[in-house]
């Protein structure tokens, strides 16, 4: 059926009679089809009418502009070089906003900014860097790209390293849960639950292998990271070849319980002058979990599987982990994946896009 465009009269006699019924849309409705039923065509639904105040409310034109270029109407030249200055000015003005102020359908705003190819865009989150920061980044970055440079593997060689917490509510995204239906479901997500628990996770890429997942008891200390070096990391190095072991480098950030006096003598015995942290040979640049696989990668999509559903038990949480561990783990041995090749190349793109935005953020660049 064509849609019917009412006139001028019409939507008048629909305000005044909104007006007679006591702004009640509804007996509006009804009144509006029995004095009017046989002789024009009627509303379905009372958005009509209430569309039509609201504009009067909003000082815009009585005739609705839904139906700009559809029926011959062209938007002006003078209206477009406005809204377009509009929003060079105002880049974060919404359509609505805009359709408001120039006093027409957000419609009519949204064709003239897609006729001028202007896209809108959205922010990214990304770690707050001091100014300090910026040239420490920089001269990491270049260090690992000349060693690069020197050994094409060496990125392959570097045992990276980090922690993170998993707790019940975990996280999750409103506007990304869906659930497709044929009838409304009413689904809920419980979060902010009395009863907490969380569990401290270890983990490592290194090469071809994805390590861990180790849990730790309570919160890291000095005591316990001792404890992860002399067990988990000191068994995964006694697993490789003595030529592998000799070109490991490893990596770990700036947390206090990896830069204590005793951390650091450890990590010296067990790599020698072969480690990336916060006071090692290799300065770790402060606040970058842009510059590490661990962040930007592999706890991603850890959490993604985990936070799948809500787990109800400390125990169940920590199997969900380690089952996402394990399908990750399938995944990096697939050989039509190279999913772990594809990571070193992320990190050298990361590097290259540091030193050239002079060790700014490069979460929002193209990567």
């Amino acid at each position: 059926m064509p849609r019917h465009y009412y006139s001028a009269a019409e939507y008048t006699d629909m305000i005044l009679m909104y007006g007679e019924c006591h702004q009640n849309a509804a007996l509006t409705l009804r009144t509006y089809r029995e004095r009017y039923g046989a002789s024009r065509h009627c509303p379905t639904d009372v958005r009509t009418i209430i569309s039509a105040v609201q504009r009067l409310r909003d000082n815009q034109p009585l005739m609705p502009n839904t139906h700009d270029g559809v029926a011959g109407q062209q938007t002006s030249s003078n209206l477009e070089q406005r809204v377009l200055t509009h929003f060079r000015n105002n880049p974060t003005c919404s359509l609505r906003q805009a359709g408001r102020t120039f006093h027409v359908h957000h419609r009519t705003i949204h064709r003239i900014l897609k006729k001028d190819k202007v896209r809108p865009y959205k922010y990214c989150k990304v770690q707050a860097l001091l100014p300090r920061d910026k040239p420490v980044r920089e001269m990491y970055c270049r260090w690992v790209l000349d060693r690069i440079a020197q050994d094409q593997h060496f990125v392959r060689n570097v045992f990276w390293t980090d922690e993170s917490t998993f707790t019940r509510n975990g996280m999750w995204n409103r506007q990304t849960m869906r659930h497709w239906s044929h009838t409304n479901p009413h689904l809920i997500r419980e979060s902010a639950h009395q009863y907490r628990f969380s569990v401290n996770v270890w983990a490592g890429i290194h090469g071809e292998n994805i390590v861990g997942p180790f849990f730790i008891d309570g919160n890291l200390n000095a005591q316990k990271f001792l404890e992860l070096c002399d067990g988990p990391i000191s068994e995964y190095l006694d697993g490789l070849s003595v030529a592998a072991n000799s070109r490991v480098w490893f990596q770990l950030d700036g947390a206090p319980p990896h830069s204590v006096l005793l951390a650091r003598e450890r990590l010296n015995i067990m790599f020698g002058d072969q480690w990336i942290g916060r006071f090692g040979p290799q300065r770790w640049p402060a606040r970058s979990p842009d510059l590490t696989p661990l962040d930007f990668f592999l706890w991603g999509f850890i959490k993604n599987e985990v936070y799948a559903r809500v787990s109800e038990s400390e125990a169940e949480l920590r199997t969900r982990i380690v089952d996402a561990f394990d399908k990750l783990k399938t995944m990096a041995l697939d050989p039509d994946r190279n999913l772990l090749r594809r990571v070193r190349h992320n990190i050298v793109r990361r590097y290259s896009l540091c030193v050239q935005n002079r060790g700014g953020h490069i979460e929002h660049l193209k990567i």
